[in-house]
């Protein structure tokens, strides 16, 4: 399986820990590619909505850009799911995914209620309307915030662990969780730490998209399972996408896995 994850913002930061982290988990034979956006094409965080818009257009023209270059499946790095219909319009045969969809369907699988742990508050909402939009709101037992800004989750190790230990039994003593979801993929190495301490799963944002792009990948092999492109998933024609001009993301870093 060949991969592309897609780091959507405008910092290299990352880059080089989140594919040491894919390759650590992925199964036998993964390959692919981590790529982040020119610093000032996006900005380094998608904290507001504002600069989540920014990063819009970058998300669905390396959708356009990876799709005809034969990857298999696209993950879009971010919880709050970064344009993730639209890159789905445009990604051809190759599957697009992110990781609030894919850690809902695996908590769903795993547990009747589940909690988030979101960065900040401002998060926090943004990953409500996430989970609403997809309806599982009625599943929803808390969403807590941590109190640490997204670009501070892997500085201070000790912290990051500590204050999701800390939500995380929350969660499950006070609001009766089943399922901890990471609401961001800077909090997986934490959650591998905590690992099943509490008796709960602790579904990060890292290895749950990459389990649902493996196992997508292989139906679409085994099975001829692609994207449907009829009714509500109707992608533009190659004359309309044409004339929209959709030139190649701006890439800022690569790195291979």
């Amino acid at each position: 399986m060949r991969l592309l994850w897609v780091n959507p913002v405008g910092t290299d930061r990352d880059d080089e820990p989140m594919a040491e982290a894919l390759k650590a988990a992925g199964r036998p034979g993964l390959t692919g590619t981590v790529i982040s956006f020119a610093p000032g094409s996006v900005p380094a965080h998608l904290e507001y909505d504002a600069f989540e818009a920014m990063a819009i257009p970058q998300v669905v023209r390396t959708a356009l850009h990876f799709g005809r270059a034969g990857y298999d499946a696209m993950i879009i790095g971010c919880f709050y799911d970064t344009a993730l219909e639209a890159a789905r319009e445009v990604s051809g045969p190759m599957l697009v995914t992110g990781p609030c969809i894919s850690a809902l369907e695996i908590a769903g699988a795993l547990s009747a209620r589940f909690s988030v742990l979101s960065p900040t508050a401002k998060a926090a909402g943004h990953s409500r309307r996430r989970i609403r939009g997809y309806g599982a709101e009625g599943r929803l037992a808390s969403i807590r915030p941590l109190g640490i800004l997204t670009d501070q989750l892997l500085t201070d190790h000790a912290t990051t662990e500590a204050r999701i230990l800390e939500e995380a039994t929350r969660a499950v003593q006070d609001d009766g969780a089943e399922a901890i979801l990471m609401g961001c993929t800077l909090e997986y190495q934490a959650a591998m730490k905590i690992g099943d301490r509490l008796g709960v799963p602790m579904i990060d944002a890292v290895r749950a998209p990459l389990i649902q792009a493996e196992g997508l990948a292989h139906a679409s092999r085994a099975f001829g399972w692609t994207p449907g492109r009829i009714g509500g998933s109707v992608a533009p024609s190659g004359p309309e996408i044409e004339a929209a001009s959709l030139s190649p993301p701006d890439i800022g870093n690569r790195v291979e896995f």
